[in-house]
């Protein structure tokens, strides 16, 4: 009888922490959890000739807007690029003479239009919301080009809309752009070379 009581016990305060959580998650809608990715057609680059990059000068173009959060932008995004692509094999180094070379560019929504952005950057991700919630957040814009420093040409660029101010801690934070940019970099090809025939 005692076992019964405290196994009952242990599932009032297991429901009891799961509708916890469940009503926190509840508090944001799945809409305003969607992203809108576009990437260009195809990576311009041989993945086993560019497995070590660098940032480029000047690499993180961040808007005023963002400049005026209470956290760095900077900080978050280059964290989970390097986090993304060291998931694709490649490698951070500190020096400026790395072959491939990283800079991004991150704006809100509304201080360039869609047209804009794609005449600027040659692509717009566009995210739209239905829902009044939706409608009255703001969106943040990231594009992420990948220069290859022998021929300064870009031979990757790619784009993520997300709606901005979901969370209020900064592992919060983190954890959700090391998922945007894991899901941008996704057809980026590893650096690693295949030796199966």
């Amino acid at each position: 009888m005692k076992i019964l009581k405290i196994s009952l016990t242990l599932c009032v305060y297991l429901i009891g922490t799961l509708s916890v959580s469940l009503n926190v998650q509840a508090d944001i809608s799945p809409e305003l959890l969607r992203s809108s990715v576009v990437v260009s057609p195809k990576a311009e680059f041989v993945p086993s000739k560019l497995q070590t990059y660098s940032w480029a000068e000047n690499h993180a173009d961040v808007s005023a807007e963002f400049k005026k959060s209470k956290f760095s932008v900077a900080e978050l995004i280059d964290k989970a690029i390097i986090n993304a692509l060291n998931k694709k094999s490649y490698k951070y180094k500190s020096a400026k003479s790395e072959k491939m070379l990283i800079q991004y560019h991150v704006l809100q929504a509304s201080e360039m239009s869609n047209t804009a952005l794609t005449i600027k950057y040659g692509l717009s991700p566009g995210l739209q919301g239905n829902s009044d919630e939706a409608k009255a957040r703001e969106r943040g814009v990231l594009i992420v080009d990948i220069i290859d420093s022998e021929i300064k040409k870009v031979v990757w660029r790619g784009a993520v809309e997300v709606f901005i101010g979901l969370e209020d801690t900064q592992v919060g934070r983190q954890q959700r752009v090391n998922g945007i940019l894991l899901e941008l970099f996704i057809g980026i090809p590893s650096s690693k070379v295949s030796t199966q025939k």
